[in-house]
């Protein structure tokens, strides 16, 4: 089962990335033409760049606590993944940076609580 899992993440990881790199793959509506909003649509790939670490590296349900918080952990440290390359293919504005800011605020706080459970 783990190594089933394991497959799956690597799949899913792939598949964020790339929708992360080409957002409009899988969307018919046109990409938008402001780079800020271009960043927000690959923002939401992030989630299954998240799904994918979290099902090669957490592969327990109990306790549950552990494993909500590896969730977390994933799936804001996918979206911290996703709002990178954005930045990097995109550009730099500071309102994005903020965000990144308090994303990986939550990403340490999430991790700090992964890392007691453990």
């Amino acid at each position: 089962m783990n190594i089933l899992l394991k497959i799956l993440g690597v799949i899913l990881l792939i598949a964020g990335f790339v929708l992360a790199y080409k957002p409009d793959l899988m969307s018919s509506q046109p990409m938008p033409s402001d780079p800020y909003q271009m960043i927000e649509k690959r923002v939401m790939w992030g989630l299954v760049i998240g799904l994918g670490i979290l099902f090669i590296f957490h592969h327990q349900l109990s306790p549950w606590q552990l494993s909500v918080s590896a969730l977390l952990s994933a799936l804001t440290l996918g979206i911290v993944l996703a709002r990178l390359l954005g930045l990097v293919m995109d550009g730099i504005f500071t309102k994005q940076l903020l965000w990144l800011a308090i994303e990986i605020a939550f990403l340490l706080i999430f991790g700090f609580w992964y890392w007691k459970q453990k």
